[in-house]
């Protein structure tokens, strides 16, 4: 099985490579979709799915957050017909949307579902842990923003494969593994096209801690919907998801020491980031571990219905000047 699985990655490279080249030299009537950049495994799932499986001499065009996406086939934002909603990701919208089929595919999508919608930890599904484990291996080796895309496509042809002769977990880490360490998949064909953003920092949260206990003044953003801010949130944190953003906002954060824009895993929270950065807002940062799931691994308080704001945020101040007492709140 192992052995299978670790041949079909270098094989994938050179047939997708082929098929892709065919395509475009027979089809100069291509569809074209599109969205805006993400770190999401939705938004690469997705990207994957439309190149493999829904119309493979389709263009597909990413630009950045928040720019009008005028012509073509919008999928993965907020006015798009495929888009993430309650519990389907954009992957099972598109799925359903254009007949897909395939019960791998379907396995699929139900991955990256429970990958974007499973709060605190990763979901008890050891294939889903190692999914969205090795996903963020393939982010921290080249940069969360600068992955190459081809890369994203071999990851989900990798994860495609592996899925489809029922690997369990320990073969599928294995292949995912060499699909994130194996330099060849710079060398693969492109999904889509995309400008380069700005890189946005990652600070440790130990610094952050080092900073509050300074008195500096940190801002942090909750970028979730209010529903989930209210049901718990960081200490003092504000709540902006990005369709909130506009030049009054931006204004403000430039009068902090640091904002750091979070969300659950930090996907939402790098994205609404680098919108902040491509605004002016030169002193925003992500957490490192991300998100409130890191916030809450390190010990780390959290306003709650249990603990009203106000304890929260002297929780905080305490556990900011002597971080040991943070694990024993």
């Amino acid at each position: 099985m192992r052995r299978f699985i670790t041949f079909s990655f270098f094989g994938l490279l050179a047939v997708s490579s082929i098929a892709y080249a065919v395509i475009s030299s027979i089809d100069s009537s291509a569809k074209t979709f599109v969205t805006w950049d993400s770190l999401e495994p939705d938004k690469w799932s997705s990207i994957w799915l439309i190149k493999h499986h829904i119309d493979p001499a389709a263009v597909v065009e990413v630009y950045p957050t928040g720019d009008p996406l005028d012509s073509g086939i919008a999928f993965g934002v907020p006015e798009a017909v495929y888009k993430r909603s309650g519990r389907q990701s954009t992957f099972e919208s598109l799925l359903l949307g254009f007949n897909q089929q395939d019960p791998v595919l379907k396995k699929l999508g139900s991955i990256i579902t429970a990958i974007e919608t499973t709060s605190w930890n990763s979901a008890n599904d050891p294939l889903t842990h190692t999914v969205e484990q090795n996903f963020r291996r393939l982010q921290d080796r080249y940069g969360r923003a600068y992955v190459p895309i081809s890369c994203y496509g071999n990851f989900f042809d990798v994860l495609y494969t592996g899925l489809s002769v029922s690997s369990g977990y320990s073969e599928l880490n294995q292949s995912l593994s060499l699909a994130v360490s194996h330099q060849a998949c710079t060398e693969g064909p492109n999904m889509a096209e995309r400008k380069q953003a700005n890189r946005v920092a990652e600070i440790s949260i130990d610094q952050l801690l080092s900073e509050i206990a300074l008195d500096k003044n940190v801002v942090f953003v909750d970028t979730r919907e209010p529903a989930e801010f209210a049901k718990s949130h960081i200490p003092g944190a504000i709540n902006i998801p990005m369709r909130d953003l506009n030049a009054s906002v931006y204004d403000q954060l430039k009068q902090a020491d640091r904002v750091i824009s979070y969300c659950v895993k930090d996907f939402r929270g790098y994205e609404v980031a680098r919108k902040m950065l491509d605004n002016g807002v030169s002193n925003v940062a992500v957490m490192k571990p991300h998100g409130l799931s890191g916030w809450q691994s390190s010990g780390l308080p959290m306003t709650s219905a249990a603990l009203p704001e106000a304890s929260a945020q002297n929780q905080l101040a305490r556990c900011a000047k002597v971080q040991q007492l943070c694990k024993a709140l």
